[in-house]
């Protein structure tokens, strides 16, 4: 592929690259890979990216840190569930559903330990793009199903 072993591990978690672990080792389908390269548009790779990424970090004393959780999701539970109540970037409502997982986790990423909190549901039909990569209202969606 071209690329090295550090950015095929970065692609491998982020890009869905067609592999299997077996063991400690990577193994990789000639003809799934080749697919996988031609079925790709880095154009909407890019576009995904942008369109769900909001992120907001806030450096501090942990303790401090603790309790803007807690106050994050107060105001959350308070609007709703609708998370666009804490991330004011985001550019609709996007309200977490009744059903949903959460996931704690710690990592170590190269220089940086992370203690992370997710929690995270099936993407609903009315918040996929369109084949254009255009987000379409509930009315809009019925309209070009006709």
């Amino acid at each position: 592929m071209g690329v090295s072993e550090k950015t095929l591990i970065i692609m491998l978690r982020l890009e869905h690259v067609p592999a299997r672990k077996i063991g400690r080792e990577w193994r990789f389908s000639r003809t799934a890979l080749i697919s996988w390269l031609a079925a790709g548009d880095s154009i909407d790779y890019v576009r995904q990216n942008d369109r769900y990424q909001v992120s907001q970090d806030e450096s501090g004393d942990s303790q401090v840190l603790f309790e803007r959780i807690g106050d994050a999701l107060s105001v959350v539970k308070t609007h709703g569930n609708n998370i666009r109540s804490i991330l004011n970037e985001l550019d609709r409502d996007i309200v977490v559903p009744e059903s949903a997982a959460l996931r704690t986790s710690y990592k170590q990423h190269r220089e940086v330990e992370k203690l992370e909190f997710k929690i995270y549901w099936s993407l609903r039909e009315d918040f996929k793009p369109d084949a254009n990569g255009r987000f379409l209202s509930t009315q809009e969606r019925a309209e070009d199903q006709e």
